[in-house]
């Protein structure tokens, strides 16, 4: 892979992207996250060549699908963030052992040991009909889970064993969400538009989330499927209003509701989906 088509899915991928991965957030519990005793030189021999695949002809005026890591080693807020790639004299990309280990780790996050059908690596890029989740940014990569890429990843997820962790996902507390989140979507920002003038019952260009104002628990169903408790920052629902130049998505069809992650307004999210804000006071 030489250096110059990388540099071409990048382009594409930056053009393309709409953001992180939208999938159901359940962990809503303070339930703990588990860390998962998988085989390493399984996942670098079979797994990890999978995330350089060429997904077809991406190249102007019919981009396809680009590879994985055209997305997932620079699009900082998404949970598969991998490390850069090496390029070879020859012009081949690879990772180092050291970069694979990494790689590992993160990957490893993103699996429920035993149980494919439940790996959010696994349901992302499958399509809805073959029991996928039903959005993945970058297109889905498998029609079917017979697909030999995707019974790879059955393979190394079901030998895994689940080891407790003490690190736990912290709530994300719904009564701040009604009193203090949910009127921030029918705000109005200067010279722009509300964030419910489209993401609302019957609007156009609502992108998968929709509110309410009438039924708060209505919101909180279709939002929580965009953020990730304890990680604002691969939160979609703070990343993709949020302007580039502040670390947010490439691409969103309405306008900025943030500058940068120092908006006051940005910040109470944040907290809010850390698990710092909770209760009814909105205040600063």
């Amino acid at each position: 892979m030489s250096g110059g088509v990388m540099r071409a899915w990048e382009s594409v991928c930056r053009i393309a992207l709409y953001g992180v991965a939208a999938l159901l957030i359940v962990a809503l519990s303070g339930c703990t996250e588990t860390q998962t005793e998988l085989n390493f030189e399984f996942y670098r021999a079979n797994v990890e060549p999978i995330f350089i695949q060429s997904r077809g002809d991406f190249l102007p005026p019919d981009p396809g699908e680009p590879a994985c890591v055209m997305c997932h080693t620079w699009q900082a807020n998404t949970p598969l963030m991998l490390e850069s790639l090496e390029i070879g004299d020859d012009g081949s990309a690879h990772w180092t052992e050291a970069q694979s280990r990494q790689n590992f780790e993160v990957v490893s996050r993103l699996v429920v040991p035993g149980d494919p059908q439940s790996s959010r690596l696994l349901q992302a890029p499958l399509s809805p009909q073959a029991g996928g989740s039903a959005l993945h940014t970058g297109g889905k990569v498998w029609d079917s889970q017979n697909d030999s890429e995707w019974q790879v990843l059955a393979e190394w997820v079901r030998t895994g064993t689940a080891l407790e962790s003490v690190e736990s996902i912290p709530d994300v507390d719904f009564e701040f969400f009604r009193t203090c989140v949910q009127p921030i979507f029918f705000q109005v920002i200067p010279g722009g538009l509300a964030c419910a003038n489209c993401h609302s019952v019957g609007a156009t260009g609502g992108g998968g989330i929709e509110f309410t104002q009438t039924d708060p628990e209505e919101s909180w169903s279709a939002v929580s499927r965009f953020v990730e408790p304890g990680r604002p920052t691969q939160s979609r629902l703070l990343m993709h209003p949020l302007h580039p130049d502040g670390g947010g998505d490439y691409v969103h069809n309405g306008v900025r509701r943030w500058l940068s992650q120092d908006d006051p307004e940005w910040q109470m999210l944040a907290a809010w989906v850390s698990g710092d804000r909770t209760g009814t006071d909105c205040r600063p």
